[in-house]
């Protein structure tokens, strides 16, 4: 398990007493999605999503009363390359959920962003927690995240802060309830843009790219597929 995986579920349960720890997978991953970088982030007392390769350079997540990411590092110069591209489609319509509350945060995908502890930019907050943080899986370990959701909530564009990961993760909303669905459909969003917005500072790289689904709470079943993840310069 690789230190930065580990640290997203030790900046949840330790700064935001979201869980503890991870748990041992249910569902293991292809070994494609291994090979491609991929690696599963499950949490105690949760049923994981399944994931699996839908081709090349495309992932599909399967969610029914489960939740859970993979990730994957990807040190991207953003100062270079900050415009995130890709495509997604849901199979079914998203129940109606509520980004903002425990307990009622479904959502049928995700993509999260994450990025280098910055000690120049961190609020107070962030500083104090972070030693506990880097003891327990390096000075590596991410800081703050940029989640975009396809999910029953809110309208495209919106951006709220997360009830589980607190200030230190921003959602923006994508999609919600009224989108298409079973056809693909292509996003693009400036990260740098969007990090400035919800943090006020400039990011200049991003660490991981994870992909995520939620049905834990309200229900619902799903089946998610996301392709053709790039960076690319404005």
């Amino acid at each position: 398990m690789k230190p930065w995986s580990f640290a997203l579920s030790v900046i949840a349960s330790t700064c935001l007493l979201f869980v503890s720890a991870l748990a041992v997978p249910k569902f293991e991953l292809s070994p494609y999605l291994m090979e491609q970088g991929w690696e599963q982030i499950t949490f105690d007392d949760k049923q994981p999503n399944q994931f699996s390769s839908c081709g090349e350079g495309c992932v599909e997540v399967k969610t029914d009363g489960s939740v859970s990411m993979i990730g994957k590092e990807i040190a991207t110069d953003l100062s270079k390359m900050p415009v995130l591209n890709w495509e997604w489609r849901i199979e079914n319509r998203v129940v109606d959920s509520d980004l903002s509350v425990k307990g009622e945060d479904d959502r049928a995908v995700a993509i999260y962003v994450t990025f280098p502890y910055d000690p120049d930019t961190a609020t107070f907050f962030e500083k104090m927690m972070r030693p506990l943080v880097e003891m327990a899986r390096g000075a590596d370990a991410p800081s703050r995240l940029l989640s975009y959701v396809w999910g029953g909530f809110g309208k495209p564009g919106d951006m709220i802060e997360s009830p589980f990961f607190g200030a230190v993760n921003a959602m923006i909303i994508c999609r919600n309830a009224r989108a298409p669905v079973g056809e693909w459909v292509s996003e693009e969003f400036d990260v740098i843009a969007d990090h400035e917005r919800a943090f006020g500072s400039t990011p200049t790289k991003a660490a991981h790219i994870l992909l995520a689904a939620d049905s834990d709470d309200i229900g619902g079943k799903n089946r998610a597929s996301v392709r053709k993840i790039v960076f690319r310069a404005r």
